[in-house]
């Protein structure tokens, strides 16, 4: 197999928490990308950024659903979370006939690790005088982690928790009170972190990401709170993590994109092309997500974890090869890679999202290299099916089920079902 390897850096931007710095700071967000582990009724929220501005004007204010502390808090080597962006971005591909019809058998899934938690920390860098009674917000918990100031709060009014972050060198942009008066009245709590200038160690312009452990009985992100900072069209790339026997994870109240996919494409700029597409179907059917990848990761003896192709090192850069760095406890599980795109007057609602049970399930934003042999398999992107399409040599034999997860789509019908099901969602 050849690669024509992207990794994607898509130029909207987005973050499930908004930015928040000293009054007259101008902070916008650069980038989101957001791992979320599932399993039982535990969440674990991993949130790396890049933002503008000085590391001095930056905090973020993010609602949670219940109190966190300290050993709920954790963080993790950038590079994890940029070892699953590589490894379930779109791409582009050159198939031959041989790699069409590839099998590859898998191992089976092992061992159950434990989640590893960050310790308590020391005394907190917010001025406590700001925290009175007359604000109507109660500072629930605080504490200092991985360079950051946490402090968690409740409050009952939008005024009086603006007041708190302005007391506490915060600043909300302006035109946010609705939305934060939202959030309080559905009783969350908020998380408001800022940077410890004697603590933080940021990497290439890139701040430590943050790791939140917590129960909830349902699965959302957020997303209103970052349209109070937003700039233009804002897009959020989910990558989640489930047990494999639970399957999928779907977005449950916006629309998934029509985008054009398994198809044979030529060009020398992928990412622009890719992006365009993006763009083309959110300008057509407005706010809205697209599944870019899922797939079962079962490590395979050896070799590790399965891809078709490679974009990314198979073994897991994780500190013992497992997804228990990410929260999940265990060597094996099911990656769905969800790319939201939408304009802040869109988000009228937070991401719901729902573990589907779909299992089985091994699928990826692809666009083929145009090959003759391969026409009868899939059509070009521009025009559709050729009118006398060529075909593989007589002899070769498709994979014996659609769970051999090193099997491409291997007739016409099972291409033309999954593109049916994409537009269908």
């Amino acid at each position: 197999m050849f690669l024509l390897p992207l990794l994607l850096s898509p130029s909207a931007s987005a973050f499930c928490g908004t930015f928040v710095g000293d009054p007259g700071a101008t902070m916008t967000n650069d980038a989101s990308q957001v791992v979320i582990a599932r399993y039982d009724q535990t969440t674990v929220l991993t949130v790396i950024m890049d933002y503008e501005g000085s590391a001095t004007d930056f905090g973020i204010l993010l609602p949670i659903p219940e109190v966190v502390t300290a050993d709920q808090v954790g963080s993790i080597d950038r590079a994890l979370v940029q070892w699953i962006a590589d490894f379930s971005t779109p791409r582009q591909i050159a198939y031959t006939c041989d790699d069409v019809f590839a099998r590859t058998e898998l191992a089976p899934s092992g061992c159950e690790l434990g989640f590893g938690c960050a310790s308590a920390g020391n005394s907190l860098g917010f001025d406590g005088a700001a925290d009175t009674g007359l604000s109507g917000v109660e500072v629930e918990a605080q504490f200092t982690e991985y360079g950051y100031d946490f402090a968690v709060l409740s409050a009952t009014e939008a005024d009086g928790l603006q007041a708190w972050l302005d007391g506490n060198g915060y600043a909300i942009p302006e035109g946010g009170e609705d939305i934060l008066q939202s959030y309080i009245d559905s009783g969350v709590y908020f998380l408001a972190v800022k940077v410890n200038l004697e603590q933080v160690e940021q990497v290439d312009g890139w701040l430590p990401p943050i790791q939140l452990r917590y129960s909830s009985p349902s699965l959302s992100l957020p997303i209103r709170i970052g349209t109070i900072s937003a700039s233009g069209a804002q897009e959020v790339v989910v990558y989640s993590l489930t047990p494999v026997g639970e399957g999928e994870v779907s977005i449950t109240n916006y629309p998934e994109l029509p985008v054009e996919q398994d198809c044979m494409w030529s060009g020398d700029d992928f990412g622009t092309f890719y992006a365009e597409e993006v763009q083309r179907a959110h300008e057509e059917s407005g706010a809205g997500w697209m599944r870019e990848y899922s797939w079962d990761l079962i490590p395979v003896v050896g070799t590790g974890y399965h891809c078709d192709p490679c974009t990314a090192d198979p073994v897991a850069p994780t500190s013992d090869g497992t997804f228990g760095d990410f929260g999940l406890p265990s060597e094996s599980a099911h990656i769905t890679r969800l790319r939201m795109r939408y304009n802040a007057e869109e988000a009228t609602q937070d991401l719901g999202m729902a573990v589907t049970g779909i299992t089985g399930i091994n699928e990826q934003i692809r666009f083929i290299n145009p090959s003759e042999e391969l026409e009868g398999l899939f059509p070009y992107c521009e025009s559709g099916w050729a009118e006398n399409p060529g075909s593989c040599p007589d002899g070769a034999e498709p994979p014996a089920s659609r769970s051999d997860a090193g099997a491409v789509l291997a007739a016409l019908g099972a291409v033309a079902l999954l593109a049916a099901r994409r537009r269908s969602a």
